[in-house]
């Protein structure tokens, strides 16, 4: 191999670096790089003596990171040695080429610390599929014994520890993960979250200086059995969380205020002075056809036959000049749907439409009529108001809730929009509204001294917005 070729090798392949290269050969979608170890001494794994005097030789295949996204793997010489310390248990032993091979290892350094972090990242199953996708396939339970394998790190001095449940099967069978709230990472995790397993856990753990757990009163228990007087405070998030179910009770008990009131009915158009009406038009017309027969010389009973009306309203029709001396003014008609129809017109604007539903209720009322009357005034508002303005769904009580206590950085110009008309057609929402977003304000801030002396958490107990058993210490008050 040339000077360009193994100084390309060195750039790019820094863990052949310690080893000669003796060849590279792709054997179908794989690369084959032979390489042998050339140190003039290696150390005994059991004793760590030097020694120089080779047994025998033999060859390793490792398997590396993928190159160009092909599969690559090492067929690598080794080398075993004698151990001249007489002490020692071994005899003979292999070299270990420094960042490339490890005892009994199939793989070379820089692939099992990137199957191990695949692995952290994805777990088995993902982690196998994404291998395969980077040309070094790998089962799911192989990585799953990397990650078994793996040395625990060295758990710092803990000042604070956060407790809380932990499912190992949900609904079935819970433990406890303990928390460094320092540094946010887990520490521990107990069998069962069970008071005596957390007090013998402090036990062993004096240093702890503040315990930082849920409401839960198994927590509290253990933690004053474990090390009596021990500073307990409650977490942010089981305050928020415990702000969130309360001023959810809150607004499902006025859940009727969320609805968006209905637009109101346009009214019937008016009738322009000029404008003819239907049975003006029909008189006008009636009075022309008549008059014109009549002048042609046709008699009563002949103008009767061609227009198919009585001969009396011929005869009457005939007589008059204008049409005008025939009209008069008609009588407005009442039934007894009449004392019902702005009832009817405001369900209509609601969104009910059903006329049977409708006509059930205003029997209730004193309706003695049917249903067809009903449908006949339906269509009526349909024809002279349109289609119906259907109005927009009310929101979620849980939109609600996120609107109020929620990050005001994460709202849009709309949701500040609805809730700023939620709470202007409920002074109860509006009252909770303005206490939540206090204390949701003073939790995110830590600021706990904002909090004064006379201000009550459950001041609006009886409506739910903040349950009293949420009133305590906050982390870093």
């Amino acid at each position: 191999m040339g000077d360009h070729g193994s100084g390309l090798l060195k750039v790019l392949f820094l863990h052949l670096a310690q080893v000669v290269v003796n060849s590279v050969v792709r054997i179908g979608k794989s690369i084959r790089i032979a390489a042998r170890c050339t140190a003039p001494t290696a150390r005994c794994s059991g004793c760590g003596t030097v020694s120089s005097r080779v047994h025998s030789r033999y060859g390793r295949r490792l398997a590396d990171t993928a190159v160009s996204g092909q599969e690559t793997a090492i067929d690598l010489e080794v080398r075993r040695f004698f151990c001249d310390n007489a002490d020692c248990a071994k005899r003979t032993f292999a070299e270990q080429v420094d960042q490339l091979t490890f005892r009994y290892g199939r793989r070379t350094v820089t692939l099992q610390r990137v199957l191990r972090q695949v692995a952290l990242a994805l777990g088995g199953q993902a982690g196998e599929r994404l291998a395969e996708r980077l040309a070094t396939p790998v089962s799911g339970p192989t990585l799953l014994r990397l990650i078994r394998s793996m040395e625990l790190p060295e758990v710092p001095e803990l000042t604070v520890l956060g407790v809380d449940e932990f499912a190992f099967r949900r609904g079935r069978r819970f433990g406890a993960v303990l928390i460094d709230m320092d540094s946010h990472r887990p520490v521990d995790v107990l069998p069962d979250h069970t008071a005596d397993t957390f007090a013998d856990w402090l036990r062993e753990h004096p240093h702890i200086g503040t315990v930082c757990r849920d409401r839960g009163g198994a927590f509290a228990e253990g933690a004053e059995r474990g090390q009596p007087g021990i500073p307990q405070v409650a977490d942010r998030w089981h305050l928020l969380h415990n702000l969130a179910t309360g001023l959810e009770k809150a607004v499902t008990r006025h859940r009727s205020c969320l609805k968006v009131p209905a637009p109101e009915l346009a009214p019937a158009p008016a009738k322009e002075p000029d404008e003819e009406s239907a049975y003006e038009r029909k008189i006008r017309e009636r009075h022309h056809d008549v008059q014109a027969l009549f002048l042609q010389g046709l008699t009563i009973a002949a103008i009767s036959a061609r227009l198919g009306l009585d001969r009396k309203t011929v005869r009457r029709y005939a007589r008059v000049a204008t049409a005008e001396s025939l009209m008069r003014e008609r009588p407005s008609r009442t039934s007894a749907l009449t004392p019902h129809k702005p009832y009817l017109a405001r369900r209509w604007a609601e969104g009910c439409n059903n006329a049977q539903t409708l006509r059930d209720e205003i029997a209730a009322r004193g309706y003695l009529g049917g249903r067809k009357s009903v449908r006949r005034f339906l269509n009526t508002l349909t024809r002279y108001n349109g289609p119906r303005a259907v109005p927009p769904p009310p929101p979620a009580v849980a939109d609600v809730v996120r609107w109020i206590i929620g990050r005001p950085e994460n709202q849009n110009d709309q949701n500040r929009q609805d809730l700023k008309d939620v709470c202007g057609r409920c002074p109860e929402i509006a009252e909770a509204c303005h206490l939540a977003r206090g204390f949701a304000t003073i939790l995110r801030r830590r600021d706990g001294r904002a909090v004064p002396k006379s201000f009550d958490l459950g001041v609006v107990a009886g409506q739910g917005v903040i349950p009293r058993r949420s009133r305590g210490r906050v982390k870093g008050s």
